[in-house]
């Protein structure tokens, strides 16, 4: 399923570069990702990590990369869109396998809201914007060989 994702995110990258956006078509991308369950050996998952990331903008994609890290036991990160300016965000939260996002813009808050899958590697959802449009999306953790401390065991942020 990973590879399947990976052809689909660089084959539309390789569409949308190609054809002016004048010239081009509408996209439908659909996003399914299963049902989540619960982590194995109930470990909290982790979402520290570089994540590939695919909004369906009114039939637009808009890839990017979203990039989470620990500040003390909390998630900071932020989003860097092929269509928009980079931005930080205000919080992230994990509960259970439920993840939300808020960026805070002069025009009220952004919400990203989605589930991650079992495996930990895969956030599907939706982005409300602080107008109340709202766009599918889906995010795909990239490996890596790094591994952060565990959130239970990373000292609180002074």
């Amino acid at each position: 399923m990973e590879k399947k994702m990976k052809r689909i995110i660089a084959g539309i990258a390789l569409a949308s570069a190609a054809v002016p956006a004048a010239a081009s078509e509408a996209v439908d991308l659909r996003f399914e990702c299963g049902a989540a369950a619960a982590t194995a050996g109930g470990e909290e998952p982790n979402l520290h990590g570089t994540w590939d990331f695919l909004m369906d903008v009114g039939e637009t994609p808009n890839f990017g990369l979203l990039s989470i890290g620990f500040v003390g036991a909390d998630y900071g990160g932020s989003l860097s869109l092929s269509m928009t300016a980079p931005v930080v965000f205000r919080n992230i939260t994990l509960t259970g396998n439920n993840v939300q996002m808020t960026v805070a813009s002069p025009q009220g808050d952004v919400l990203l809201n989605g589930t991650l899958s079992a495996k930990g590697n895969r956030i599907c959802g939706l982005v409300t914007y602080h107008d109340g449009s709202i766009y599918p999306m889906v995010a795909q953790k990239r490996p890596s060989t790094y591994q952060s401390q565990p959130r239970s065991q990373r000292v609180p942020a002074r």
